[in-house]
């Protein structure tokens, strides 16, 4: 014999899922929260070193990525040269280059 749920469980589901489904609706539909984010990838090389490394960011745009490494460049006491920043093209799968921002200061 198969159990059917009962017609208050349902009613139930049924305004819950109402009540959730304007609130992300009333969420995604703000400008404030509506902000995209992206992967930026930074590639330096650490002052008097000969190895590049590589780190990590996602931020709405290059420069709050720029100023995320530079402040993990000043928590770690890290010094850097040769700064390369790019930014991931999911729609052509490869990192572009980013020139408009400023130039990251080597003196971290």
């Amino acid at each position: 014999m198969q159990s059917y749920p009962s017609k208050k469980l349902l009613l139930f589901v049924h305004i819950l899922g109402r009540i959730n489904a304007n609130c992300i609706l009333g969420i995604m539909s703000t400008d404030e929260n509506n902000l995209s984010t992206s992967e930026y990838k930074f590639t330096f090389r650490e002052t008097g070193s000969t190895l590049t490394s590589e780190r990590h960011f996602s931020a709405t745009d290059p420069e709050v990525a720029r100023e995320m490494f530079e402040f993990v460049c000043r928590k770690d006491e890290v010094s850097v040269d040769e700064v390369n920043i790019s930014v991931w093209n999911r729609w052509a799968d490869r990192w572009d280059e980013v020139s408009s921002v400023e130039e990251v200061s080597g003196s971290h």
